[in-house]
């Protein structure tokens, strides 16, 4: 005897066995999207209306978007675009510490409606506040759903002026302080500089080094100038000294000042002659009387014309004027040519003087250089410190009273028109109840056990059906 063997088969439905299969079970499915539908509908039919209250804000590009150096130069602007801007106060807007700062304004009760913790009003606050922006412009739109619309209207104005006073907060300049500090520091360094500075200039005798070095350079060429003019004078009075010894060596120290003549031949022929013209006035010319007395004038003419008549019968002597004027002009240029001389040399001595004093200074330059930069160096800095000091202390002031780069453009009115979800809501109530009534259906069809149709048996089986019996009660 053969024993029978058993094989589990999964059914294999159709579409229209699916269909036929769903329709045993419309009463499951109506009773489930009935329960479903009521459920969903209760719940939504619980919800209020709410309230959006709107604001508007218009965002610039402030100071607080420009990069400034602590220390250094400022380098090219590269500002922000007006979006990047825009996200950038939107991220404030939506931060935790201002929705902290709001409901702390506003009170828990103020944000929920009723008595609460902190954690449950910002999460409210956090859930119904909403910030939309522009991505090419730097508005922003604010909106605040509640179930209360002044509550909706006071709680967003409240947002809009916290963050006011928050982004004043984040941006007030923190390094005034340091600033000044900073500054501070400078100033003693500078004082420790110029201490070493007057040490060194005191301890070198100098008073400025670039006024002492530019005066040495002017002192040694006034100097060498006047000692190349005095060389040549000395040089000229030499030369005139010389001339002079020379012509006063040929020249005579005395000359004769006076000298008497002896003219007394002369004097006896005028005489001889008056005599014989007094003759003739009582003599004839021939008579012996006046030829005599022509005889003796032509004796004394003839000795006249001889040249020996007449000579120096007494002279006297004296100094020479030209060799006077020579003794005195020589000595004048003996005296000035020793002058000349010794400051020749008084200048010979100062170019020396000169000359060490400049190397000094140029041995000392260094280390004056090094101090005067230091110098200069901390001045600028306290300069820089001071005017950046005083920069970042007037941002403060403007930004604590009120400048800023945002605009209000619209602040929050009481919404007059509510908004309410009952009707989408009960649509998706009515689909999910549908969905599920469909799905527990389904799940009917597919849990049943046995072969239900004839399409089902036979694709099963893979055996034609011939007969159908109806099921016994």
């Amino acid at each position: 005897m053969r024993t029978p063997a058993y094989a589990t088969a999964r059914p294999r439905y159709g579409f229209w066995d699916v269909v036929g299969l769903m329709l045993r079970e419309t009463v499951l499915m109506i009773v489930v999207f009935l329960v479903v539908f009521a459920i969903g509908a209760a719940a939504v039919l619980t919800l209020k209306k709410t309230y959006t209250a709107q604001a508007s804000l218009f965002v610039g590009i402030g100071q607080e978007y420009v990069y400034q150096p602590r220390v250094g130069e400022t380098p090219p602007f590269n500002l922000p675009q007006p979006g990047e801007v825009a996200q950038s106060e939107t991220t404030i807007l939506n931060s935790q510490a201002l929705a902290q700062r709001v409901v702390r304004t506003v009170g828990v009760e103020g944000v929920l409606g009723e008595p609460g913790t902190e954690v449950q009003a910002l999460r409210a606050f956090s859930n119904r506040l909403n910030v939309a922006m522009t991505p090419t412009s730097g508005i922003l739109d604010l909106t605040y759903e509640d179930e209360d619309a002044e509550r909706a209207a006071r709680i967003l104005n409240a947002t809009v002026d916290q963050y006011l006073l928050y982004r004043r907060d984040i941006f007030q300049d923190p390094a005034t302080p340091l600033l000044r500090g900073q500054r501070l520091r400078f100033e003693d360094d500078l004082a420790d500089a110029d201490a070493a500075y007057e040490t060194f200039l005191r301890t070198n005798n100098i008073g400025d080094f670039t006024a002492a070095k530019a005066a040495l350079a002017a002192t040694y060429q006034t100097v060498f100038a006047e000692r190349l003019s005095i060389e040549a004078q000395l040089n000229q009075a030499r030369q005139r000294l010389t001339t002079l010894e020379g012509q006063q060596a040929i020249t005579p120290a005395e000359v004769a000042l006076q000298q008497d003549l002896n003219i007394s031949a002369q004097d006896q022929i005028l005489q001889l002659r008056t005599e014989r013209e007094q003759l003739l006035s009582r003599y004839q010319p021939d008579a012996q009387p006046v030829r005599e007395i022509e005889t003796r004038i032509a004796q004394l003419q003839a000795y006249v014309d001889t040249g020996t008549a007449v000579g120096a019968r007494e002279v006297r002597l004296g100094p020479n004027p030209v060799w006077v004027e020579l003794e005195t002009t020589r000595i004048n240029t003996q005296a000035e040519r020793d002058s000349l001389a010794a400051r020749l040399a008084a200048l010979d001595r100062q170019l020396v003087q000169i000359r060490q004093r400049q190397a000094e200074l140029t041995d000392l330059e260094s280390e004056n250089a090094t101090l005067a930069s230091s110098r200069e160096v901390l001045t600028a800095s306290i300069r820089e410190f001071q005017q950046r000091e005083a920069r970042s202390q007037a941002e403060n002031n403007l930004a604590a009273e009120g400048a800023d780069s945002i605009t209000v453009l619209a602040r929050a009115a009481t919404p007059t028109r509510g908004r309410s979800l009952k009707a989408p809501l009960l649509a998706l109530v009515f689909l999910f109840a549908a969905f599920t009534a469909v799905c527990v259906g389904l799940v009917r069809v597919f849990t049943r056990r046995g072969l239900t149709t004839v399409g089902t048996t036979e694709r099963t089986l893979g055996l034609p059906v011939l007969a159908v019996a109806p099921v016994k009660s």
